[in-house]
């Protein structure tokens, strides 16, 4: 609805002026229209127009049976501005696609408030795919129940994801997509207040890009909370990860596009991670143990500071190689000539540890979690874990320092070495120091 406000005034000179604003978004223009002598007089007539939308947008969608129709006519004309999803609940059947756009914004009402429901979906696997995109921003709508991924990018760059909700109905299930917001090969990334819920992999993902901030968000009942994985220059921080299998994981796997490396994960809540693994048979993670509160696995250049980590009671905090998966049968051996397996340059410090000794039961545990439970019998799991296959010529160290964590245990799994009868609790070998890593700036677009 366009509000009309038609001022008429006149002045003491006798000439009568008259000003029209419309929507409120434009200066004044005042035109003289008269030079008859009457009295001082001030009133407005306001006139509403019930057929064109207040809205600034250039699209507005409103909920019904023609939204899916409207939506993607919207997504594929759109050149260069903004989609408006109105308050109300989305019935989609079909996966939205937006491919080869620049500059463009799509807003609902708000994350409670703007609710795309693919509980019914017939057709594609995604909710809301964009591709070979540049500048997008995405805000304040919920995407539910998709089939696959909730909310996924795909060689885009400039994106932003703002109080944005991924969420799958019920108690979390291996029936349910594998990610929420889902960014891959991209680059210039911010995910800011958005929320995760049910993820058969992780809630919030970002893999194989560059330049990537996760902050402010929170992800619950995910099997990962939050992944980076195969990804360089990422920060994640001031996130609460709570009630997944994991928290937080760093990941390097082979056969991508790209290696990883420079992840800071710092000033994160990451708490009470022990969900039962419902990921997949046959997937990665699929063997994190439940219980892991972070978990950097066989990539480089990661800084992990200053979170607070709480009864995540198997693995507060792991480092590992693919190796290790390899040399328990977990997992095929890698045919990438290029993967590096083996993490390196990884400083752990100043962070803050506590726990029970109350573990998920087994039949709610990955394999791996079983054999690393069972390995300690009726001695607790320490806080810090290593797996023992270190970086090769990379002194006692292994080029893992740790430092300052308080109320932290350790152990070096020995995995090589007749594992679990060789387990060592010195932690002296990784009583060094790293450079810090600079922090990651995104060109992204202003909300």
């Amino acid at each position: 609805m366009t509000v009309t406000i038609l001022v008429i005034f006149t002045l003491n000179s006798g000439y009568t002026y008259i000003g029209k604003n419309l929507r409120g978004k434009h200066m004044m223009n005042i035109t003289k229209i008269t030079a008859y002598k009457i009295p001082i007089l001030i009133f407005a007539l306001v006139f509403l127009d019930g057929c064109e939308s207040a809205s600034e947008c250039d699209f507005v969608i409103t909920p019904g049976p023609g939204a899916q129709a409207d939506f993607q006519n919207a997504l594929n004309t759109i050149e260069k501005g903004c989609v408006e999803l109105e308050e109300g609940t989305y019935d989609f059947i079909r996966t939205l696609t937006m491919d080869e756009k620049a500059d463009v914004t799509i807003k609902g009402a708000g994350r409670d408030s703007t609710i795309l429901s693919f509980a019914d979906q017939i057709s594609g696997a995604d909710g809301l795919l964009i591709t070979n995109s540049k500048n997008i921003v995405v805000r304040d709508f919920t995407i539910r129940d998709a089939v696959g991924d909730a909310l996924k990018f795909r060689e885009a760059d400039g994106i932003v994801m703002y109080r944005v909700g991924a969420e799958w109905s019920g108690e979390p299930s291996a029936k349910n997509g594998a990610y929420g917001l889902y960014p891959v090969q991209s680059s210039n990334i911010l995910i800011e207040e958005c929320y995760a819920y049910g993820a058969s992999d992780a809630g919030i993902y970002v893999g194989q890009s560059d330049k990537a901030i996760v902050r402010n968000s929170r992800a619950e009942g995910n099997v990962a909370g939050i992944e980076i994985e195969n990804t360089t220059n990422a920060d994640v921080h001031n996130n609460v990860a709570s009630d997944n299998t994991a928290g937080i994981l760093v990941f390097d796997l082979p056969g991508l596009t790209q290696s990883g490396a420079r992840t800071r994960v710092f000033d994160n809540t990451v708490t009470k991670n022990v969900r039962g693994n419902f990921a997949p048979g046959g997937s990665i993670v699929s063997q994190v143990p439940a219980g892991t509160g972070i978990l950097v696995l066989s990539t480089a250049e990661v800084e992990v500071f200053n979170n607070t980590i709480e009864e995540n009671n198997v693995a507060g905090t792991a480092v590992a190689s693919y190796a290790a998966l390899v040399e328990l049968n977990l997992v095929a051996k890698p045919t990438d000539p290029n993967y590096d397996p083996f993490p390196r340059k990884i400083y752990i410090h100043d962070n803050t540890y506590s726990r029970s000794n109350t573990y998920p039961a087994p039949e709610n545990q990955s394999e791996f979690g079983n054999l690393l439970v069972k390995s300690f019998g009726d001695t607790p799991i320490p806080d810090i874990i290593l797996d023992g296959l270190l970086l090769p010529d990379s002194g006692s160290s292994g080029s893992i320092c740790l430092q300052d964590n308080k109320g932290s245990s350790f152990v070096n799994l020995n995995l090589p070495n007749d594992f679990p009868k060789n387990l060592s609790f010195d932690v002296s070998p990784h009583n060094c120091r790293m450079d810090p890593l600079l922090p990651v700036e995104v060109e992204v677009p202003e909300l």
